[in-house]
């Protein structure tokens, strides 16, 4: 429900907008066409609309819960009053896989709320109803909202007293990205109000909020725990499953496994994790989705998962850079957009969705033709632990949000966030998890949690690596690249493959261009561009760019009385792109090469460095990385050039090496214009 529709599929929905702002509607939680409307909110639940009645259409006031959809009203009356003699027996409401479907079910009382998005509740006395009451606004996320506000009716209705005064709890459904970005100093995104109380799906928003250091950023919280919890998942059709099963993978397989399976470079040998895969999934076999880590916890959680699990890899940064690539080819807006796939056919890759296990339980009840399945990795995984948290500094209001904490904490509460798919913070599950139903009872391990200075900079991470980049990609031809650097491959041919194979984690929204370089390519002039720089999916004729640059690698040859114009080169390649910067990439140079200098007739290494010094811009920052293939590479002379930019030199002996460090270098522009 995270992203996920929150009302079941036997709910009434919201009849259509009358056009008067002042009648109230049935919330639905994220499933609200449009999102919550504005205006200025009731009060209390029950109230008669204005230009209303209590007893007149649906489309003129709440829902009542325990009301049998399409059928009139109850008279008034007292909730025990006796059925009328001859009244026809209520049907038995169905279940699947002891999830309740009847419209009669538990749940069905989970999703009541009127006004905006807010619940004064009914049940209270005059003693509460009155001016001197202390409200406590709560924001909570819409997936656990119908629990909280359930929560909150009976903290109503027990009139705790704090100070004197009857205590009161108002909760309103709220995205946490929007309340975040609220709290964050930020701006506005659809919440204008900062709540007393804040429940969203996970810790990482409060983490992120923590670390803002905007000024006007939200600090000093109350961090009461959480009361619900779900696990990210790898959610996919029963029949994939099966599948997996019947090729012999384990119950419980590896991350990196999987992560493989979802690799996106179509010509790549190697994984996101920059290894072989291990294992009998074959690869590329799953288009994985992840849904937005700008928007979603679940998103976030995900890349704290992949961080988490490259902790001790002494190339953490460069395979983190992979699995972003990965990720970010497959993009969700929201949890609920990625079972949309599951019941279309596959074709050559089956849809995937990293989520909550929660929406893998909301899409299961709902009764597709192929139910989903839950996979838990052997590794563990991060949890979605939805924290209650308390903003106000109010001593009051502090000690009534610990008053409604306690009835969160409740057992009535336990049950009703069980209802809705959840585990309890303890990791029980609902009765109705089974292998049946594509769940286990049994829950996860649980990684540790990432401290907030960690998840700010993750974040800071993918802020930068799912930017789209502008590169130029440049490559040595001179006559020693015909030179082996393992048996069967030369130095040339060892770069062209590491260059298609990142070329094909670029996204089509990429901009990519081809140098390639010797001495006296052209008069002499030391370089030659191959295909400008431009996006990737621009037709060019009648192929596109990305066509284009693959035909010029598999034609590039060397120049066999060619030397390395290295200097001329960079300069060139730098002032090129310095020229055309695009703000909205990150604009980079990869220059290839397998020796020194050779050009005695261009400018020298001090000059060369002079002159990327005076040009270069932080405003407009072009960064530089260059690759040394085997022997003879001065290293320190492209070092003094890279790092001018921000860039690094690298120098590989292997063709394993080289992909390494393709992807090493890519990961270099995560502290891009800072480092």
């Amino acid at each position: 429900m995270s992203g996920h529709d929150d009302v079941p599929e036997w709910a009434p929905r919201t009849p259509p907008d009358s056009g008067d702002p002042g009648a109230p509607y049935t919330f639905l939680g994220a499933s609200y066409p449009g999102g919550v409307p504005t205006g200025p909110a009731d009060g209390a639940a029950g109230r008669t609309p204005p230009g209303g009645t209590a007893g007149g259409p649906a489309a003129d006031r709440p829902f009542d819960a325990f009301e049998r959809p399409g059928r009139a009203s109850r008279p008034p009356g007292p909730a025990h009053a006796a059925a009328k003699p001859g009244r026809r027996r209520p049907r038995v409401p169905r279940t699947f896989g002891g999830i309740l479907l009847g419209p009669l079910a538990g749940a069905v009382g989970l999703v009541l709320v009127t006004g905006i998005g807010a619940y004064a509740l009914t049940g209270t006395g005059d003693d509460c109803a009155g001016g001197g009451a202390l409200t406590i606004s709560v924001a909570a996320a819409p997936d656990v909202a119908p629990a909280v506000i359930r929560a909150a009716k009976r903290f109503n209705d027990a009139r705790r007293q704090v100070a004197g005064r009857c205590a009161i709890a108002r909760v309103r459904s709220a995205d946490p990205a929007a309340v975040a970005t609220l709290l964050s100093g930020k701006g506005v995104a659809g919440v204008t109000e900062r709540p007393d109380v804040w429940i969203p799906d996970s810790s990482l928003w409060t983490k992120l909020v923590e670390e803002s250091g905007r000024a006007g950023a939200a600090a000093d919280f109350t961090h009461l725990g959480g009361m619900a919890s779900s696990p990210i998942v790898l959610a996919m059709p029963r029949g994939l499953a099966v599948q997996l099963r019947n090729l012999g993978a384990p119950a419980q397989p590896s991350w990196k496994e999987l992560l493989a399976a979802a690799g996106t470079a179509e010509n790549a040998e190697q994984g996101p994790a920059t290894a072989p895969a291990e294992g009998v999934i074959p690869p590329r076999l799953f288009r994985l989705q992840v849904p937005d880590p700008d928007r979603t916890a679940t998103g976030m959680g995900t890349l704290m998962l992949a961080g988490a699990l490259l902790a001790d890899d002494p190339q953490g940064q460069a395979v983190f850079t992979g699995v972003v690539r990965t990720f970010r080819e497959g993009i969700a807006a929201s949890v609920k957009a990625q079972f949309a796939a599951f019941g279309q056919k596959p074709g050559e890759r089956y849809p995937v969705a990293l989520t909550p296990e929660q929406a893998v339980f909301a899409f299961n009840a709902k009764r597709p033709p192929e139910i989903a399945v839950a996979v838990y990795p052997a590794e563990g995984t991060v949890f979605l632990d939805h924290p209650v948290t308390v903003l106000s500094e109010e001593p009051v209001k502090v000690s009534a949000a610990r008053l409604l904490r306690e009835e969160l904490a409740g057992g009535a509460t336990r049950e009703d966030v069980r209802r809705l798919g959840f585990r309890t913070p303890d990791g029980t599950a609902p009765a109705a998890f089974s292998a049946k139903t594509g769940l286990s009872e049994r829950p996860p391990k649980a990684l540790p949690p990432a401290p907030a200075a960690e998840v700010k900079r993750t974040m800071q991470q993918w802020a930068q690596l799912s930017l789209s980049i502008r590169m130029l990609s440049i490559i040595d031809i001179s006559g020693s690249m015909d030179r082996k650097i393992a048996p069967g491959a030369t130095r040339l041919q060892s770069t062209i493959r590491t260059a298609q194979n990142g070329l094909s984690l670029l996204p089509d929204d990429s901009e990519l261009g081809h140098w390639v370089f010797s001495t006296e390519l052209e008069g002499e002039r030391d370089w030659r561009e191959l295909v400008g720089v431009g996006p990737l999916d621009e037709r060019l004729g009648s192929a596109t760019r990305r066509q284009l640059v693959l035909s010029a690698f598999a034609q590039t040859r060397v120049k066999e009385d060619g030397g390395t114009g290295l200097y001329e080169t960079a300069i060139a390649a730098f002032d090129h792109m310095k020229r055309t910067y695009k703000p909205e990439y990150v604009n980079s140079i990869l220059l290839w090469t397998d020796g020194k200098n050779e050009d005695k007739e261009g400018p020298s290494l001090p000059e060369t460095l002079d002159h990327i010094r005076r040009a270069y811009d932080p405003e407009r920052p072009v960064q530089i990385n260059m690759f040394g293939l085997g022997e003879g590479v001065d290293v320190g002379e492209l070092r003094q050039i890279a790092r001018l930019t921000g860039g690094d030199a690298y120098v590989a002996e292997t063709p394993g090496q080289v992909q390494a460090l393709f992807l090493k270098a890519l990961s270099q522009r995560v502290c891009e214009p800072d480092c």
